[in-house]
């Protein structure tokens, strides 16, 4: 019944807001599930209080001390058979629930939104015999070992955590998927232009490949193309330093701006044929771009700068719903791009594929249910 132990989950996470925790929190409400997300930062603040040093102090003490003792007094004192999805946002979050779980009974699921400490090794910030990078090892291990389940993004992602952290008692890969009904309704049809618009919206961060992207559009933005980079992060900043000369001689054909509201957001996608979506080499291994499935649903066919050995390049050929180019291969971008005005059939039939393979198995609905699946099967045991 509502409310009971075996029917309440909590979405656990140091940023609350967006489509990843309370678009999840609502699917599972949905489905009868007494859902709630447990955060310390709604996502607006978040990014409002990334302005000022004072701020960022607070937003981090926020985050990575004060939310951790609240959610580890939260998992100590609740009810036997609570749930507690438990994000790796801070990585340690998972591993912390788990001991903390080891008192009331609740049950901890380990959902591995980026894998620590190799997230932060392959983007440059840490080595492997860093302190930290060893602390967040055992971290992951000891949230492997003791959580009741662990839910991987990607079926190569999973492979990859198995091999080097071990195997957990219950395992199961779930899509972080996107909220479909923004376009409902909205399958693609034919222009009627020549212009091929080409957006990237989102974060780009340490683990994106602006450099590919950056050597593609060196020598300026290939005719009837047209790029927008609607981000944030420092790739984007790395982008917009690197190709400043190239938007300044034609700001029509490459356009930078900052990631959207809403309402924008929404057009913005609308009006792209084509999403670009980028991975460094070595991030295959512990990331799967969530920006892909809101792009899909959107009616995006997909252009990625990615390994092909990787759950994007998997998810691109299984629906058939665009190209893969290689990281470092700035002229097969370039050869890519230079293509896509002369195949307007078949950038229509990516863009087609792509929305009907959102709708179809990546929307919340679909998603929760495999999650309600997942939540089910743990209380059986």
């Amino acid at each position: 019944m509502s409310g009971s132990a075996a029917n309440t989950v909590l979405f656990c996470t140091n940023v609350g807001g967006g489509i990843f925790g309370a678009g999840q929190t609502a699917a599972w409400r949905a489905l009868g599930l007494d859902a709630r997300l447990h955060y310390a930062v709604e996502l607006k603040d978040y990014w409002r209080a990334k302005s000022g040093v004072l701020t960022r102090l607070r937003l981090r003490w926020a985050m990575y001390l004060s939310y951790p003792r609240q959610l580890w007094h939260t998992v100590r004192w609740a009810r036997r058979g609570e749930t507690f999805v438990a994000v790796t946002n801070p990585f340690f979050l998972p591993a912390l629930a788990a001991r903390a779980a080891r008192h009331s009974g609740a049950r901890v699921v380990h959902l591995v939104y980026d894998l620590y400490p190799d997230a932060l090794v392959f983007g440059g910030g840490w080595s492997w015999q860093h302190p930290a990078a060893r602390f967040a090892a055992w971290t992951t291990r000891s949230a492997i070992a003791e959580c009741a389940a662990t839910v991987y993004l990607g079926q190569r992602l999973r492979h990859y955590a198995e091999s080097r952290y071990g195997v957990a008692a219950h395992t199961a890969v779930i899509a972080v998927g996107t909220d479909t009904t923004v376009f409902h309704g909205c399958e693609p049809k034919p222009r009627g232009r020549r212009l091929i618009r080409c957006l990237y919206s989102g974060h780009m961060g340490k683990l994106h490949d602006w450099k590919t992207l950056g050597a593609a559009l060196a020598e300026g933005v290939p005719e009837d193309v047209a790029v927008e980079i609607a981000a944030d992060g420092p790739g984007a900043q790395a982008l917009r330093q690197h190709l400043a000369a190239v938007a300044a001689h034609d700001p029509e054909a490459l356009e930078f701006a900052g990631t959207r509201g809403d309402a924008n957001w929404r057009t913005a996608m609308l009006a792209a044929d084509v999403a670009l979506v980028t991975m460094r080499p070595g991030a295959e291994k512990v990331v799967m771009p969530s920006k892909t499935y809101s792009a899909m649903a959107a009616g995006q066919a997909i252009l990625a700068v990615c390994p092909r050995e990787s759950d994007l390049a998997d998810l691109i050929a299984a629906h058939d719903c665009g190209w893969v180019v290689e990281p470092g291969d700035g002229t097969g971008l370039r050869r890519q791009l230079s293509t896509l005005r002369d195949h307007p059939e078949e950038i229509l039939r990516k863009r087609r594929n792509a929305w009907q393979a959102a709708h179809a198995h990546y929307s919340m609905e679909t998603v929760g249910k495999q999650w309600l699946e997942l939540l089910q099967s743990l209380h059986a045991r």
